[in-house]
């Protein structure tokens, strides 16, 4: 009788030991599912306002090639930087505008091109005609700028949103100052940038391929909503 109770005793706790296991098992496998498992943000609507983040990034993915030397990279990367473009999304109308300050880009052109222009004034004044005429040019970019401050003020309009094909396509290319395009160049009009909604994130961009080459280029912009 004693070596029946022993058996069934030893029984008991194998089989109780067991089942702890199954179940530490099983509170691990469900723990490794839930870190695993990401919760993907819920998007907000796109309707309403958006500002650049991580507008560095943009820049100097843009003057990458617009730019041969790295010098000039840096140097003109460090100049827009600060720089926070919006977007302003009304039903399927798309705004682009943006204020810059243009010190910093002034001094860089001088600086680059004293050899032609030997003073700075006169190295503006050139800088400055040209913004002028390009800005006369476009037919849906319009810019203000403050002779004394040397800040810019611009906005690009007539963009055209697509839930659908989650495209946004401006009519000319969204740039800085009229003559640095936020893409390869100026001339690819118009511009269709395809765009994702992760939360309240908004990421817009072109995309290029060179045929010859092979190259793949895209142009990003991020943008948070306000």
């Amino acid at each position: 009788m004693f070596s029946l109770l022993a058996l069934l005793f030893v029984s008991g706790c194998g089989q109780q030991q067991q089942k702890q296991q199954q179940q530490q098992q099983t509170t691990a496998e469900t723990t490794t599912v839930a870190e695993t498992t990401t919760v993907a943000p819920t998007p907000v609507s796109l309707e309403g306002d958006w500002k650049a983040v991580d507008f560095r990034d943009t820049v100097e993915r843009t003057f990458l090639i617009y730019y041969d030397d790295a010098d000039s990279r840096l140097k003109v990367t460090e100049a827009f930087q600060d720089i926070v473009p919006t977007l302003k999304i009304t039903g399927t109308d798309v705004t682009y505008s943006y204020s810059a300050d243009m010190n910093k880009y002034i001094d860089f052109y001088a600086e680059q091109n004293k050899d032609e222009y030997p003073t700075k004034e006169e190295a503006t004044a050139i800088l400055l005609g040209v913004r002028e005429k390009k800005f006369g040019s476009f037919k849906h970019q319009t810019g203000t700028f403050d002779n004394n401050t040397k800040v810019l003020t611009a906005t690009l309009n007539d963009g055209v949103l697509n839930e659908n094909a989650k495209t946004i396509v401006f009519p000319e290319v969204p740039n800085i100052f009229g003559v640095l395009p936020l893409y390869i160049n100026s001339t690819d009009v118009p511009i269709t940038y395809h765009y994702e909604l992760n939360g309240d994130i908004l990421t817009i961009y072109a995309e290029k391929t060179f045929e010859e080459t092979g190259a793949h280029l895209v142009y990003p912009m991020k943008f948070k909503k306000v």
